[in-house]
């Protein structure tokens, strides 16, 4: 069937095109005018063509989001929260995941303010802060999420945790559960993981336990998993500290298949909570990710005139895991 256009719902309500756009955009027409606007609009089952207003808006109504891994529990409520705030405000979200490829994540970005969007949350690296901050000069609200805003323009906000403080809640649930010698598995250098490290390491000093104790090795894929744990295990490692959610899965298979029984042999605690982690007894730290979603979309719709830096605290679910005695 041929699609409804603007001219059969004018043709069907004995007026012009530009009267029913008026009509359908808010505009003052007189009120037996919108109705019969309306009523052609509802009988020819209308759907406005939003490109055509987004054309003369200047702006489109969706909101973007960039994820750099969307293997990572964090995203999967974040996203959910971003939806749910965008949908209640008559808005679409537009994804694209970039795998940490540095030069697909500018290039996303690019996109992004070619298709005019009405916002942009990002999660990638200081590799396309350059152009998140060219589109926030331009009046499109950004939203960094999962470390600060670089600068102190308008219109470019952050919403992060406190890293240094999901650090040393780690550093004390390890030692209140007897663990003296800590192995980290980080995933590369972003400021997340050094600030988490960082908090691991001065909540442990603080307890006495030397620095020398704690291990730190990078995995930088899965496949590399096995690898990092070898080199981790040559000390005595009485627990083993995951401070990326997106390698919990393969730290924690690495370390069965080596024969180790959690917690008996080894203790693991990991950051982010995901649905089988109650069933398999997994410590971790979670972080608010549903409220932060919901918290940058509302920065986007809301746009306040001064830059918004947001830190949410992180929350520890002990379960048994770190050979925790309930």
């Amino acid at each position: 069937m041929k699609r409804t256009t603007i001219g059969d719902v004018a043709a069907a309500a004995g007026v012009s095109a530009a009267t029913v756009s008026r009509v359908l955009n808010g505009g003052a027409v007189k009120e037996d005018t919108a109705t019969r606007v309306w009523a052609a609009a509802a009988e020819l089952d209308y759907t406005p063509n939003a490109l055509t207003k987004s054309i003369f808006a200047g702006r489109s109504n969706t909101i973007g989001v960039i994820i750099d891994d969307l293997r990572s529990p964090f995203y999967l409520d974040l996203m959910r929260g971003i939806d749910e705030v965008a949908d209640a405000n008559g808005s679409l979200v537009m994804f694209a995941n970039t795998f940490h490829r540095s030069g697909h994540e500018a290039a996303q970005v690019q996109t992004m303010d070619e298709q005019r969007v009405r916002g942009l949350v990002v999660t990638t690296g200081d590799s396309t802060d350059e152009r998140t901050g060219r589109m926030a000069v331009g009046g499109t609200p950004c939203v960094i999420v999962a470390r600060p805003a670089p600068g102190t323009q308008a219109n470019l906000h952050s919403v992060a945790l406190d890293n240094v403080a999901a650090g040393r809640l780690i550093a004390t649930h390890v030692l209140a559960c007897g663990h003296r010698s800590v192995g980290v598995v980080t995933s590369g250098g972003r400021l997340s993981q050094r600030d988490r490290t960082e908090g691991l390491r001065r909540g442990l000093a603080e307890a006495g336990v030397p620095l020398p104790a704690v291990g730190v090795v990078s995995v930088e894929t899965d496949d590399h998993a096995d690898a990092a744990l070898a080199t981790l295990l040559r000390q005595p490692v009485d627990v083993v500290v995951c401070l990326t959610g997106r390698r919990t899965v393969a730290v924690h298979t690495a370390l069965v298949a080596r024969g180790l029984s959690i917690p008996d042999d080894i203790g693991f605690l990991t950051m982010d909570d995901f649905a089988w982690a109650p069933a398999l007894g997994i410590t971790v730290v979670a972080q608010p990710s549903y409220r932060m979603g919901q918290r940058a979309a509302e920065l986007i719709i809301d746009n306040p005139g001064e830059p918004a830096r947001l830190t949410f605290q992180p929350e520890l679910l002990a379960r048994t895991s770190c050979g925790e005695r309930h």
